[in-house]
């Protein structure tokens, strides 16, 4: 048996799936604002050094996010 799906189903289940991944960069990105708030506030070392670390590895996987899923430069709602 043959289901056909009209544009419609697939535009809806679409945008559901760019909601969540847009939803995941921003988590991805707030993330790495906290942990660079929290270097910031370090002593200087290699404690420091890890959180900042964290942070620009964060960062970059909130970029690689965007970029991968095609929402950069996309305005967010």
């Amino acid at each position: 048996m043959v289901i056909e799906r009209s544009a419609a189903s697939l535009q809806d289940g679409l945008s559901r799936i760019k909601q969540s991944q847009s939803s995941l960069a921003h988590d991805l990105d707030a993330r790495a604002v906290t942990a660079l708030d929290e270097a910031r506030e370090m002593p200087p070392g290699d404690e420091r050094n890890e959180v900042t670390h964290k942070a620009v590895v964060l960062r970059n996987a909130a970029e690689m996010h965007e970029w991968l899923c095609g929402k950069r430069g996309v305005p967010d709602v």
